[in-house]
């Protein structure tokens, strides 16, 4: 009886360990495409790639690449601020939220999360820049920033129609133990 409560606790210590080094990998990977497609105003794969890791991490992996995410994008790009670094980390997990409750919902559910969060996104910095800025600052801000938000918004749905499925397709067997080998 104890050898198969020790294998069932080496199984979840492995399969615990193995979404951990999934998500340091994951976390590479959104970091690398942001700098590679830096030069695209609003254009990435960060949307894509989050919901695709929302859909096959535990909840708790996922709040810490979201959280990694943002620290080391802030680190990279030199913009730690009040009126930056809370509203981007407010929304990139809004974002992993959505992705996770939506992730056994149809795809159609999904591609309209993708793209009513190119808006969301946008809006989560207008309170910040209201307290900066004023109140006054409100329609200002949205009216400048709706260019940028309808720009990431057709960003996610593309990037979600195209890749979403073809991606999750890729990464969920790395999740399942299904492809482990006798040396393991």
């Amino acid at each position: 009886m104890s050898t198969n409560l020790n294998l069932k606790h080496t199984d979840k210590r492995k399969n615990t360990l193995r979404h951990v080094i999934l998500t340091g990998m994951f976390l590479a990977i959104l970091i690398v495409q942001e700098q590679l497609l830096l030069f695209l105003p609003n254009i990435q794969l960060t949307v894509v790639l989050i919901m695709v890791f929302a859909a096959i991490l535990p909840g708790y992996l996922l709040v810490f690449l979201v959280f990694g995410y943002v620290m080391l994008d802030n680190l990279l790009m030199g913009s730690f601020s009040l009126l930056y670094t809370p509203p981007m980390l407010i929304g990139w997990m809004l974002l992993a939220l959505f992705g996770w409750l939506v992730r056994n919902r149809s795809f159609f559910i999904v591609l309209l999360t993708a793209l009513v969060f190119g808006f969301l996104y946008g809006w989560v910095y207008i309170p910040f820049n209201m307290l900066l800025h004023g109140i006054s600052t409100f329609w200002p801000y949205l009216a400048a920033d709706l260019p940028f938000e309808i720009t990431m918004a057709v960003n996610n749905y593309l990037t979600v129609l195209i890749l979403y499925k073809p991606l999750l397709a890729l990464v969920k067997p790395l999740v399942s133990k299904k492809n482990e080998t006798i040396a393991e």
